[in-house]
C-alpha cells in the first residue's frame, strides 16, 4: 500500500486536516529561517555535514508556545550546530500542515496528539513523534467565564453553554474527562464549537457561557472581564503532553541520521525555552502579543525526550473521552531521543 494512500484516502485526509483540533493560537502562513534553508527536496550532504542523508528540511509549526523550541533553534544556531539548514513555515494548526507533509513539501511537522492518534487509527498517515514539543500547565488551558457569572466549579456547567473548540479536540477531550474526575456527567453540558480567539468576546455577548480557553487569550480574556474557574489540566490529565514533531515513517526509514540530528538540535532549544528570558525573545512574534503581555501568560513545560508512557496517557484519554476505539500502542510510535 502506498504510504500516500489512495485517491479517497488523501481527501479523507484533508477533511481531518481542515476539521480537526487547533493545538497552537493564531493563524500564520510565512515561513521564515535563520538560517536560509533551501527547498525540501535539496537532499545534498557533504563531509561537514557528518554523512548527514538530507541537511536542508523543511519543518512547519505553530504559533504560540508550542513553535517557540523551533524559533530559538534557528536564532542560537542549534540546527546549524548538527549540520542542518531548516526553513519553518508556521500552520494555524497540526493538522492544516498535514498536507504539506504527506505530499514531501514538509519533513517534520507539529500536531497535537489527539490529531496524530486519529490519524494513526484512521490510517491516514503512517508517521512516528520524533520531538516531544509541549506539555501542559494547569493554568495554560483553562475553562474561563463571566467574572460574576456564578460558575465556580465542575458541577455549575451543568446545562451551560460550554465552547471547547472543536468536537473531539484537546479542549474537548480533557474537558470530558475533568468533569467525570468531579463526578459530573460529561454530556450534562451543551458543547459549543467557537474557535480560541473568538471564545472572549462570545463570554461577553452571553452567546456561550464559559469556554475552554488557551493562552494568549486567557491572559487577554481577564483584561476584558473574564476568569479562569476550572482547570482541566490536572487529576488524570494533569501534566499531560500536547504536541510535538512528527515525520513519516518513509522519510525516517531513509533519513535515520538527519533525524537523529534533528532530534539533538531540538533538546537545547527545549531547554532554551524553559528559559523565560529567553522564551520572551521570540514568544510575542508567535502570539501577535506586544512584549509586556507575553510576560504574563503562563508557559508550558518543554520537555527534552520522548516519553512513551506520557503519550500512552493521551491514547487512554481518548479511548475513554475522545471516541477513540483502536488499540494503540505508543512504543510503536515513536522514535526514542538520541543521547546529546
Amino acid at each position: 500500500m502506498s504510504l500516500y494512500g489512495s485517491a479517497t484516502t488523501r481527501r479523507r485526509f484533508v477533511r481531518l486536516a481542515l476539521g480537526a483540533t487547533v493545538a497552537g493560537p493564531l493563524a500564520a502562513s510565512a515561513g521564515c529561517s535563520a538560517l536560509n534553508g533551501s527547498s525540501s527536496g535539496d537532499n545534498s550532504s557533504d563531509s561537514s555535514s557528518g554523512g548527514l542523508e538530507k541537511t536542508k528540511l523543511n519543518v512547519g509549526i505553530l504559533t504560540g508556545q508550542q513553535g517557540v523550541s523551533t524559533k530559538l533553534a534557528e536564532k542560537y544556531g542549534y540546527f546549524k550546530d548538527q549540520g542542518l539548514e531548516v526553513t519553518s513555515k508556521m500552520f494555524a494548526s497540526g493538522p492544516a500542515a498535514y498536507p504539506e507533509l504527506l505530499n514531501g513539501n514538509m519533513d517534520f511537522i507539529i500536531t497535537n496528539y489527539i490529531s496524530f492518534f486519529q490519524a494513526i487509527a484512521q490510517k491516514t498517515v503512517q508517521a512516528k513523534i520524533v520531538v516531544d514539543v509541549d506539555q501542559l500547565n494547569e493554568n495554560g488551558l483553562v475553562v474561563i467565564a463571566k467574572q460574576g457569572s456564578g460558575i465556580k466549579e465542575a458541577k455549575d456547567l451543568v446545562g451551560k453553554k460550554v465552547s471547547i473548540h472543536q468536537s473531539a479536540s484537546v479542549a474537548d477531550v480533557l474537558l470530558r474527562a475533568t468533569l467525570k474526575d468531579h463526578d459530573v456527567d460529561p454530556n450534562s453540558v451543551h458543547y459549543q464549537q467557537i474557535k480560541f480567539p473568538d471564545i472572549p468576546a462570545a463570554i461577553q455577548a452571553g452567546t456561550i457561557d464559559a469556554g475552554v480557553e488557551l493562552e494568549p487569550y486567557i491572559t487577554q480574556a481577564e483584561k476584558q472581564g473574564a476568569e479562569p474557574v476550572l482547570k482541566i489540566v490536572t487529576g488524570s490529565t494533569a501534566n499531560i503532553t500536547a504536541a510535538g514533531y512528527i515525520a513519516l515513517d518513509s522519510f525516517i526509514e531513509k533519513n535515520p541520521k538527519t533525524v537523529a540530528a534533528f532530534q539533538r538540535a531540538m533538546v537545547p532549544a527545549q531547554k532554551a525555552a524553559a528559559d523565560r528570558t529567553k522564551l520572551l525573545e521570540v514568544l510575542p512574534d508567535l502570539t501577535g502579543v506586544d512584549k509586556d503581555t507575553a510576560s504574563l501568560l503562563n508557559i508550558d513545560t518543554f520537555p527534552t525526550s520522548v516519553s512513551a508512557s506520557q503519550l500512552q496517557r493521551v491514547i487512554t484519554v481518548m479511548q475513554n473521552y475522545g471516541g477513540l476505539t483502536a488499540q494503540l500502542d505508543a512504543n510503536q510510535y515513536i522514535v526514542p531521543t538520541p543521547q546529546v
